[in-house]
C-alpha cells in the first residue's frame, strides 16, 4: 500500500510504515492517521510479516496532530476534540498495541505530542542522538491523549512522566537512554541501522506468538491484583504451551541446537 501520507513496504519478514509527509515534519492528517491503522491491519494480516517498523520521513518521526487540520475541523465540527481522538487515535493506539507482531519505532528526529505517543506505543525505539519526545499538549492548553499517560508512566515513572507533561519539556536522546526507553542515542544513521537491522532480524526469527502475549500480559497485569496477574499468567503460559514454537524450542533445547522458530 502506498499513499501520499504513508508508504507500505515489505522487506522479507520486514513490513516497513514509513510516514510521509517531510515539509510538515510528519504532521498527523486524517488520511495519514487512517494510513497508519490500515497498514498495521495489512502486517497483522499478513503471514509472511514477523516484525513490522514504523519510522518518519525526513528530520522529525512525527510533530502529532497537524494544526492546520484541526482548525478546518473546529470549524465544521467544533471543539469536538473527544469525538477525534475516539475515531482516529485511538484506533492506532490499539493496532499498535494489538498487533501480533513486534513493533519498533525508528526516531531520527522530534516525536510530539501524538508522535510521541505513537513512539511510545512501540515495542522497540532505536533512536539517533537527534531524538527527543515531547509531550507538547500543555502547549497548546491541551492535555496528553493517544494513551501517553499510561505508557509515558509506564515508561519512565509516574513523577517523571507527569512533571514533563505538566511542562511541555522534551525528553532528549541521552535521557531516553538513560531511562530504558531506548539502548543507545545513535550519532550516525549507519550505526542506526546496523542496530535496527540487529534487532529486527532477532525478532523476526523469534517466537512471535510468545511475543504478543508478552506485550498483552504487561498491558493488562499493572491495573490488576496479584491473584488476577496469577491467573493472566496461567492462562497465556496455557496457551503459549500449545503453539508449535514452544514445542520447537523443547526439542531444540533436548537436542542440543538452535530453535527454529516459524511464528506459529
Amino acid at each position: 500500500m502506498e499513499t501520499d501520507d504513508i508508504v507500505w513496504e515489505r522487506q522479507g519478514s520486514r513490513a516497513i510504515l514509513r510516514m510521509n509527509r517531510p515539509a510538515a515534519l510528519n504532521a498527523l492528517t486524517a488520511s495519514l492517521r487512517q494510513g497508519l491503522v490500515e497498514g498495521l491491519r495489512r502486517a497483522a494480516d499478513d503471514p509472511e510479516v514477523r516484525v513490522v517498523i514504523l519510522r518518519g520521513e525526513g528530520r522529525a518521526f512525527s510533530v502529532g496532530q497537524d494544526l492546520k487540520e484541526m482548525q478546518s475541523y473546529y470549524q465544521e465540527h467544533g471543539p469536538q476534540l473527544g469525538q477525534l481522538v475516539e475515531d482516529e487515535y485511538i484506533p492506532i493506539v490499539h493496532a499498535l498495541r494489538g498487533l501480533p507482531k513486534p513493533t519498533i519505532a525508528v526516531v531520527e528526529g522530534a516525536a510530539v505530542g501524538g508522535g510521541m505517543a505513537l513512539a511510545l506505543a512501540t515495542d522497540f525505539r532505536v533512536i539517533t542522538n537527534r531524538a527527543q519526545l515531547v509531550p507538547g499538549f500543555v502547549n497548546v492548553a491541551l492535555a496528553p491523549d493517544t494513551g501517553t499517560t499510561f505508557l509515558l508512566a509506564r515508561a519512565i515513572g509516574y513523577h517523571r512522566a507527569l512533571n514533563l507533561c505538566l511542562l511541555g519539556e522534551p525528553l532528549r536522546a541521552n535521557d531516553m537512554v538513560s531511562w530504558g526507553l531506548a539502548k543507545i542515542a545513535h550519532e550516525s544513521s549507519e550505526s542506526l541501522e546496523d542496530e535496527l537491522n540487529t534487532l529486527a532480524d532477532k525478532l523476526a526469527h523469534g517466537p512471535t506468538r510468545a511475543y504478543a502475549e508478552i506485550r498483552r500480559m504487561f498491558d493488562r497485569a499493572q491495573p490488576l491484583g496479584l491473584q488476577d496477574v496469577l491467573m493472566l499468567e496461567r492462562d497465556v503460559q496455557d496457551a503459549l504451551a500449545h503453539t508449535q514454537d514452544h514445542r520447537e524450542a523443547v526439542d531444540a533445547f533436548l537436542a542440543k541446537r538452535p530453535p527454529n522458530f516459524t511464528g506459529a
